[in-house]
């Protein structure tokens, strides 16, 4: 529970992800010779490599958040964390666009087939945790660039200020006295 509501979103779309790569993702009639009716998961028929290799990126990018909430040493650095992220939920999005495109192409050519769930469970799972690594990929790449071009001591008091109220408040610059009134010269004319 200690993670904020954007990492949440992103590691149940990843769970999403695994559970409709076991899901049903196929069904019917492979062939007209054949008479019995089976069902195919995202490990099983044509799209079986594309299915081992989307569940052991989601296995994997899961881990990565995963494994240091257990007290393990983490699996990335913290710095290339958010970048990995979004390579990994980058890839099982196409994967599964690539492996959806397949099994539409074998539901036109063989009409006994027909497309499952699970496959629709992957997608949408794997474009929600694509959209959510995104968001905090950029948001990393925002505070950085916050902290990079704020001055140290700007830092401490914006964090007090975040915080609520503080014992130190930082006291505004002196204003300078206004400039003295212009003297008066007397044109006399001789």
């Amino acid at each position: 529970m200690a993670l904020d509501l954007e990492e949440k979103i992103l590691n149940a779309g990843l769970i999403a992800v695994i559970v409709g790569i076991v899901s049903p993702w196929i069904s019917g009639r492979p062939s007209i010779i054949e008479n019995v009716q089976r069902t195919f998961s995202g490990l099983g028929y044509y799209t079986s490599f594309i299915g081992i290799v989307a569940l052991c990126l989601a296995a994997y990018t899961l881990a990565i958040t995963l494994v240091p909430l257990f007290g393990q040493k983490p699996l990335v650095r913290k710095e290339n964390r958010e970048t990995i992220r979004l390579g990994t939920t980058l890839v099982i999005a196409v994967l599964i666009l690539a492996a959806l495109s397949v099994l539409i192409n074998i539901t036109l050519q063989s009409p006994a087939m027909n497309v499952r769930f699970g496959i629709y469970v992957s997608l949408i799972g794997s474009m929600v945790s694509l959209l959510y690594a995104f968001l905090i990929n950029q948001q990393c790449r925002r505070d950085a660039a916050k902290a990079f071009f704020h001055h140290p001591e700007d830092r401490e008091i914006y964090a007090e200020s975040q915080h609520g109220p503080t014992l130190f408040t930082a006291e505004p610059p002196p204003v300078p006295p206004p400039p003295p009134p212009p003297e008066e010269h007397s044109s006399r004319q001789r």
